[in-house]
């Protein structure tokens, strides 16, 4: 089955991830491009062919190719704040969609958004491309954990120091302006640090019980071009009684990045693609390399999913509302 795909808008993730993810998807054809300047979806679509151009300031719109009825689905990567009319819109318009994460800036708006889409939307899909779900080494590491008995402990560290100059974030990239003065909560703390959460939250659910029920927490701001704050230090209980760490900071010299569980019968780190399992004291170390970032096997699997006509787990709106609510 062939499925032909819009990609909304031109910034460095959509054309360093999601336009390779398009064009290696079995199902896919990339039939038109959109963004805010005709200027950037000309250059992005220049060695495309058969890839048409849409702009904000171009003859033609968002609302020009939404119409088209040879335009089956949309990925939608956009800022943060851009994202929920854009979706709503393509919805409507009997497009399956496929946005970035997070699911929408707020809770509230979220809710709100899933609770008319069950209730309104009954031809199209919509998914959200948390590309952190879709890691092998997470999902060899689950498993692990399934097999080592009752979690008993948790911990998370996550520790980075952006810098000005970051492709994703210089002054002189202004598609990335929204990252320097964000609408949303938690600045970079929510557009990063939700990836981590979903991670946590995926090694978690190998065994039930174990949702986070409350926390309490510390930010701060260390590093004063990433506002509101860049640092987070939090404490976590499951559903179970469980307690657990959760540390971020896009803004320190600490280093570390890892994801621990401990179990009754063993405890299992991961970092990045390394994964060890540590039992009796005896660690064991395994690799399991991950695809680029997850943003392929997520446009794969999306692609699947609708060339089978059934929309994935994993790609549903109410997993990534967990994240966002956490």
């Amino acid at each position: 089955m062939s499925i032909n795909v819009a990609l909304i808008g031109s910034g460095i993730w959509a054309r360093e991830e999601h336009l390779p993810a398009i064009n290696a998807a079995e199902h896919l054809t990339l039939r038109a491009i959109f963004s805010r300047s005709s200027k950037a979806a000309t250059a992005f679509a220049n060695d495309l062919p058969g890839c048409n151009v849409y702009s904000e300031d171009g003859e033609l719109g968002y609302k020009d190719l939404i119409a088209r009825k040879d335009i089956h689905a949309v990925i939608i990567a956009l800022p943060i704040k851009n994202q929920k009319e854009y979706i709503r819109d393509a919805l409507l318009a009997g497009k399956h969609v496929l946005s970035e994460k997070p699911v929408l800036e707020n809770v509230k708006e979220a809710v709100e958004m899933i609770k008319w889409y069950r209730a309104e939307i009954h031809d199209a899909t919509w998914s959200i491309a948390e590309n952190w779900r879709f890691l092998k080494s997470f999902d060899h590491a689950r498993e692990m954990i399934a097999n080592l008995g009752k979690i008993i402990g948790f911990q998370v560290r996550m520790f980075d120091c952006v810098q000005e100059d970051w492709n994703f974030f210089r002054s002189v990239k202004p598609e990335t302006d929204w990252r320097k003065t964000p609408t949303h909560q938690g600045g970079f703390l929510l557009d990063g640090g939700v990836h981590f959460v979903a991670g946590i939250r995926r090694l978690l659910g190998a065994q039930s019980g174990n949702e986070i029920k409350q926390l309490s927490a510390n930010t701060s701001l260390l590093k004063p071009f990433l506002p509101p704050v860049d640092t987070i230090n939090a404490s976590l209980k499951t559903v179970s009684g469980i307690s657990g760490v959760v540390q971020l900071s896009f803004g320190t010299t600490l280093r570390g990045n890892e994801w621990t569980v401990a179990c009754e019968g063993g405890v299992v780190t991961v970092n990045d693609s390394e994964i060890t399992k540590t039992v009796n004291g005896k660690a064991e170390n395994v690799s399991i390399p991950n695809e680029r970032t997850g943003v392929p096997p997520v446009v794969r699997a999306w692609s699947d999913a609708l060339a089978n006509g059934k929309v994935r787990p994993e790609l549903e709106p109410e997993p990534a509302l967990a994240d966002l609510e956490l």
